[in-house]
This record gives structure tokens, sequence and C-alpha cells, in this order.
């Protein structure tokens, strides 16, 4: 994961320091614990990325990058007698260990300041969903599914679904407009940017409503379509 998911998906909440990480999703999840002089916030706490149960966690630690890593190492010698796999990616390390059905992969940088800033996650590999692209869509052909992520806040489920591809964007626009425009959907706003290709718009149906947000560059680059769908108890 990294920034742009975090961009997506405001913090959930935040997580007391030396707590193990939580889960609301069942017992899979390892009970991983946090070091001292570490602050931590969810980035996704209950969520599903392309079909693949997921917690990540954010963390601002004043611990150097050696010291998280090493904090880690040690930590995880509880999870497995194999040491974590250790990796470099540009000015990032990462650790990544495998207990199956779970992954957990923690990667970090130093922040200029002495400290450090990682990204923790686990990842559940036995519970895929392999079906994850929400029903009832639109024919948006030719535009191409990139990525599904679904999240649950309390009551509300939110799915997150980015779509690209060489495609008209006026008829987009139109094919989206049909779709929810009609059949008891009501239209909270509908705006287009003047004298630029990029549509915001939102439509509600009792507890469930939809944003979209599709933009592209010029008439003959590709279109980026986000749809963010909210369903919650009725």
């Amino acid at each position: 994961m990294g920034h742009a998911s975090k961009a997506v998906h405001a913090a959930m909440g935040l997580l007391s320091l030396a707590a193990p990480l939580a889960s609301r999703a069942g017992d899979a999840w390892l009970p991983l614990n946090l070091p001292p002089r570490t602050e931590s916030s969810w980035v996704l706490r209950d969520a599903r990325v392309n079909g693949l149960p997921m917690q990540v966690l954010e963390l601002h630690s004043q611990l150097s990058a050696d010291e998280l890593l090493a904090y880690f190492r040690r930590d995880w010698r509880n999870y497995s007698s194999t040491a974590p796999l250790e990796t470099e990616q540009g000015s990032a390390r990462k650790l990544s260990l495998q207990r199956d059905p779970v992954q957990v992969v923690v990667q970090v940088e130093k922040d200029g300041r002495g400290g450090s800033h990682a990204m923790l996650s686990q990842m559940n590999y036995r519970d895929v969903q392999r079906d994850y692209v929400p029903r009832g869509l639109p024919m948006l052909a030719p535009l191409q599914v990139t990525q599904v992520s679904e999240t649950r806040d309390g009551p509300k489920r939110s799915k997150l679904v980015q779509l690209g591809g060489d495609a008209s964007f006026e008829v987009t626009q139109q094919r989206l407009r049909q779709h929810w425009g009609g059949a008891g959907w009501r239209t909270v706003f509908d705006r287009a940017a003047p004298g630029q290709r990029q549509w915001l718009a939102s439509f509600d149906k009792g507890t469930s409503s939809v944003d979209i947000v599709l933009t592209q560059a010029g008439p003959r680059e590709p279109l980026a379509l986000t749809l963010n769908l909210l369903e919650g108890e009725p």
C-alpha cells in the first residue's frame, strides 16, 4: 500500500502505543506489537483491496530506521523461526514475514529528523475474494477496473472502484448519468469544470449513495474514473 491508499481512505482511528494490532475481521491477524516512542494511525482497518483482506497502519517513530527494523526483527521471532525477508526499494527498506495464511510487511524510511516513517500491513491470503468487482455497475467498456477497495466503518460499507482506459468522455458520462440519474436515485450534485474534461457527480437512494469523479487530460488521453459506492444499514 502507501500514501495513495491513505489519500483515498482517511485514518480510521488511533492505536495505543505498544498495544496489539487489533482486528474486527476474525482471528487470522497476527497480534503485532508496536515499539515505544512510536505513534500510529489506521490507514485501512477492516478492508479488502482487490478482494484481499488487509490492514494497514502508518507509523511515525522517534526511533531511527535501523532501530525500528531491529525491533520488528526481534518481535517477529514470536511468529516464525524463519527470519523475515529484507529488501530495499529506493529509499525504503522492507521486512516481510509469511505465516500462513497471513503475510505481514513493514516498509520503513528515514524521516529527515533522526526518526523514521513506516507503513505496517497484514494481508490474509486464505480469505481472498475472487469476484471482488461490485455488481450492478453500468456498462463501462472499454474501461478496465484497476482497483477495488472495500472498507467498513460501523454500519457503513464503502467500495471505492477505480477504472481507466481509452474511452469517450462524453459517452462514459452519459452512461453514468443514465444509470444513476433515474430508477429512484436522487441527484445530489452534477458539476462539470468549465473548459476542462472533468465531471463530479453524486447520487443517493435511501441509505445508498455514489460519488463520481471522471477526468481526462485531453481528448486523446486515457480516462480516469473513480466511483465511491456507500451503503448503510436501512
